[in-house]
C-alpha cells in the first residue's frame, strides 16, 4: 500500500489518526466542527505534519500566552459577514487598543474580551479580534519568519506558538502589506500571516523569488481574521519605531498597528496592473493565488534557499518538547 493510498484513507479514520492502518499518529491540533474556511476549505482532511506535533496553544509561556497563541491558530471565525479593512481601519483598531486600559504595553493581555469589539464603525457595525477582514494593498516583503537564513533546521528559536520547531514548514510566512506600491515607510504597513497548519503547498512557496516582480505590480487581497498582537508595541506618533517595555525598551520592528490578519483564510491577486481595475467586489477581476504557478506560465516554483531544507523530525527550542514515537509509516511533507 503506497503512502498516498494510506493518506486517502485516513481521511475517514480521521482527527484521531490511522493506527488501524498502521500509521500511528494523533493529530495534536484541533479545528472546527466544521470544514475550514474559504481557500482552506478543500485541506479540512489534509493535516500537515506539525499538526501531529504540536497543538493550538503552541509551547507553554504562561495563560496569557496561551490564549494569544490559540486566537493566532484560530480557523473558526464566521466568514458569513467579511468587511472591508484600509490603513485607516487598522489604525482606529490600535488607537482603540491603545486606549484600553485592561491591555498592558508589550504583552499579552490577561483577558481578550475587550478586543472582541473594540471599535464601531460608521456603519454601526462593532469590529474587533475574530471578526473576518480583507485587505487590498501590495505586498511589500514575504518571508517565513523565525528561520535561520543559514542554518534553519539547526539555528534559531522558532516561536512559541508553532511549540518553537525549527524549519520553514513549521513556521509561519509573515507578509508586510503597504497600500501603496512603492511605501518606504514601515510604519505606515500592516501584517498578515500564513500559519503552518493545514497550511495548502502552494501557500508554502508565497515567499518564492519566481513571484517578486509580479507582487510589485499587482494587488492582492488579503482575508482572515482579525487578531491583536500584544507581544509587540506599534510605530509611535511621530512614525517610528516603538520601544517594547516588557523587552528592556528595545526597538520593536515597524508597523502601522498591532493589528494583524492572522490567520489567513484567503489569498487573491488582481489580474491587472492598473488598480482602478481592481475593484474588490469584482470577482472577475480576481483570482486566487493557487494559480499563479499557471498564470505566469511556470513548470515549477522555486522555494527561498533557506526553505529548501526540510525534515519530518524538527528541532524544538520549547523545554521538554519530545517528537512522538516514529510511525509505521512516515508522514511525509507535500509540496
Amino acid at each position: 500500500m503506497t503512502l498516498f493510498l494510506i493518506r486517502g484513507l485516513c481521511a475517514f479514520a480521521l482527527f484521531a489518526g490511522c493506527s488501524q492502518l498502521g500509521v500511528a499518529q494523533k493529530l495534536k491540533f484541533t479545528t472546527c466542527p466544521k470544514p475550514l474556511p474559504l481557500q482552506l476549505k478543500p485541506f479540512t482532511h489534509k493535516p500537515q505534519r506539525i499538526d501531529y506535533l504540536c497543538g493550538n496553544t503552541g509551547c507553554n509561556k504562561g495563560a496569557a500566552n496561551d490564549k494569544q497563541n490559540a486566537q493566532k491558530n484560530n480557523f473558526c471565525a464566521p466568514t458569513t459577514s467579511i468587511t472591508p479593512a484600509t490603513l485607516q481601519t487598522f489604525s482606529a483598531l490600535n488607537t482603540a487598543a491603545n486606549n484600553e486600559p485592561s491591555v498592558p504595553k508589550g504583552e499579552p493581555p490577561p483577558s481578550r474580551a475587550k478586543l472582541a469589539n473594540i471599535i464601531k464603525l460608521g456603519s454601526g457595525k462593532r469590529l474587533g479580534e475574530g471578526k473576518v477582514v480583507s485587505f487590498v494593498g501590495y505586498v511589500l516583503d514575504a518571508r517565513h519568519s523565525n528561520v535561520d537564513k543559514d542554518n534553519p533546521l539547526t539555528a534559531g528559536n522558532g516561536e512559541s506558538v508553532q511549540c518553537n520547531l525549527l524549519g520553514c514548514a513549521y513556521n509561519d510566512i509573515h507578509i508586510t502589506l503597504a497600500e501603496d506600491p512603492n511605501e518606504t515607510k514601515m510604519c505606515n504597513t500592516i501584517v498578515a500571516e500564513i500559519v503552518p497548519h493545514y497550511r495548502p503547498p502552494a501557500w508554502d512557496l508565497f515567499d518564492s523569488p519566481d513571484y517578486t516582480n509580479f507582487f510589485k505590480s499587482h494587488q492582492v487581497k488579503i482575508t482572515g481574521q482579525l487578531f491583536f498582537d500584544g507581544s509587540h508595541v506599534p510605530c509611535t506618533a511621530e512614525g517610528k519605531a516603538g520601544n517594547n517595555p516588557a523587552r528592556d525598551n528595545a526597538k520593536d520592528f515597524e508597523r502601522l498597528a498591532l493589528w494583524e490578519i492572522h490567520p489567513i483564510y484567503a489569498i487573491d491577486l488582481c489580474k491587472f496592473t492598473d488598480k482602478t481595475k481592481c475593484d474588490p467586489a469584482n470577482h472577475n477581476a480576481w483570482f486566487p493565488f493557487s494559480e499563479l504557478k499557471t498564470w505566469l506560465g511556470l513548470s515549477s516554483v522555486r522555494p527561498t534557499d533557506k526553505c529548501k531544507a526540510n525534515t519530518d523530525d524538527p528541532n524544538s527550542k520549547c523545554p521538554g518538547f519530545k517528537l512522538p514515537a516514529k510511525p509505521a509509516a512516515t508522514h511525509r511533507r507535500r509540496r
